[in-house]
């Protein structure tokens, strides 16, 4: 229909266009509405789908279009096609215009599910003016709307993926504040909204907002888990820059999904305060999650073990050792509780304990670790290869100890394991190819040691 998908240059041949498609194609038309509250959604939907480019070209064609004729859309095919001037800015009807608050909720309702729709199916462009105009239309709402704050969600939304954040976080604050009107601040249900627009600020270069509102969520998640510690009670309050008085020591069942947000939102946070290397926040935030997490599900529960595990690891991006062997320690025990020894869990919380045992050149224990590694699957093989990993480890831990003649055999039984798992030809066997003949070696096998690592360099395509 269209040279290209911008080719404006005919309007009244657009126009025209359009009415011809709503003849052609009525079922996907809905017949009974009016024409400017039309769903042009599954039509969308109905040209992406055909396999040609120019059936994905004439999609983007009727969809700017539409989005283009909006404004001056006749009431029926019969009145006849109307010009728009050339160079008009693409966006929705500004006609539609509701005489009462049903018929206004139903315009909203059709921007916003247009604007979702069309950013859904990656159409940016012409999501972007419905959903502007659905933020404006929900401001005729009720101060704290939910639907206000939706629009804004789905606008800032937007911003954020085309990359034009200066755009986004004005959108994003006023999202917050919405919500904030509407869900109050008493029962914690705020904070993973707060949450989203610190992960916003972190992630896109205003890392200065998010210290405050994190300072927040702090407050009020260290200071309700300290009331409950100390037999306070009474209703949750927040209360900037405070800690709190309230009780959340053994929370009703309806608490806790609120409760368990507030693990998930610190522990986000907490990530992303780790890869900036800002240390104390990150250990805060962590260690706020795990007290949510006791205080919610107990001491026994799985989660408490990813807890233990991302302060373990933030120790020992800090180099604090003993502290991040501890951690481990505790994550490796509670593990064992809960999941089946051959489950992939376990034995990644061994490997990394026992890492750390050989930093602090405390090979013993680690080679205790990984003697036990070689029973976890007796009931059932894993399905990941761990049995040649746990077989390399062990062997490597010997040869660090220079008993050559143990860790020889262990690690030719390593690299079968391997060749089992892997395949006789796949890269991964190098480095037990590598670790092995470094053994024989030191046994005195030369022979040996020169055809493993002459099938290492064939496998690696080493000249």
């Amino acid at each position: 229909m269209f040279e290209t998908a911008t080719d404006y240059s005919n309007w009244a041949k657009i126009v025209e266009w359009y009415h011809q498609a709503r003849q052609i194609l009525p079922m996907h038309f809905k017949p009974s509405t009016h024409p400017k509250y039309i769903d042009f959604a599954p039509c969308a939907r109905f040209f992406k789908t055909t396999p040609s480019h120019h059936g994905q070209l004439l999609a983007t064609s009727l969809l700017i279009a539409m989005t283009s004729c909006l404004s001056t859309l006749p009431t029926s095919a019969a009145e006849g096609p109307q010009v728009i001037p050339p160079n008009s800015r693409i966006t929705p009807s500004r006609n539609l215009v509701a005489a009462t608050a049903e018929e206004h909720a139903k315009v909203w309702q059709q921007l916003q599910a247009n604007g979702t729709d069309y950013l859904e199916s990656n159409l940016y462009g012409i999501a972007e003016p419905f959903l502007v105009q659905a933020v404006a239309e929900a401001r005729k709402f009720p101060e704290g709307d939910a639907r206000l704050s939706k629009s804004l969600s789905e606008l800032g939304r937007l911003y954020t993926i085309r990359g034009r954040y200066a755009e986004a976080e004005p959108v994003l604050e006023d999202e917050l504040r919405v919500k904030e009107i509407r869900i109050g601040n008493d029962d914690g249900k705020i904070i993973p909204s707060i949450g989203s627009l610190v992960r916003f600020y972190l992630n896109h270069g205003t890392a200065q907002k998010a210290e405050p509102l994190t300072r927040e969520i702090l407050s009020f998640v260290e200071g309700t888990l300290q009331a409950a510690s100390t037999g306070a009670s009474g209703k949750v309050k927040l209360e900037k820059g405070a800690p709190l008085q309230g009780w959340a020591g053994a929370a009703a069942p309806v608490m806790h999904t609120p409760l368990i947000e507030w693990a998930i939102t610190c522990d986000e946070l907490a990530n992303i305060y780790k890869t900036r290397e800002e240390w104390e926040t990150a250990e805060r935030l962590y260690k706020a999650a795990l007290d949510v997490k006791s205080t919610v599900l107990g001491k026994n529960h799985l989660s408490l073990a990813n807890s233990y595990d991302s302060l373990g690891s933030l120790c020992l991006a800090r180099n604090e050792d003993e502290d991040a062997i501890s951690y481990f320690k505790d994550a490796l025990a509670i593990t064992e509780k809960i999941l089946p020894p051959e489950n992939p869990q376990v034995y990644a919380r061994l490997d990394k304990l026992a890492k750390v045992l050989i930093k602090q050149n405390r090979h013993k224990d680690a080679e205790e670790l990984y003697s036990l590694a070689q029973t976890l699957y007796k009931a059932e093989p894993s399905k990941n290869g761990n049995e040649a990993r746990a077989l390399y480890a062990l062997g490597s831990v010997y040869c660090d100890e220079k008993d050559y003649v143990t860790a020889a055999p262990i690690l030719e039984k390593a690299l079968v394991a391997a060749e089992l798992f892997h395949g006789p030809s796949s890269i991964m066997l190098v480095p037990y190819l590598q670790k092995y003949a470094y053994a024989l070696y030191y046994v005195g096998d030369k022979p040996t040691v020169a055809s493993l690592r002459a099938r290492a360099d064939s496998i690696s395509g080493v000249m």
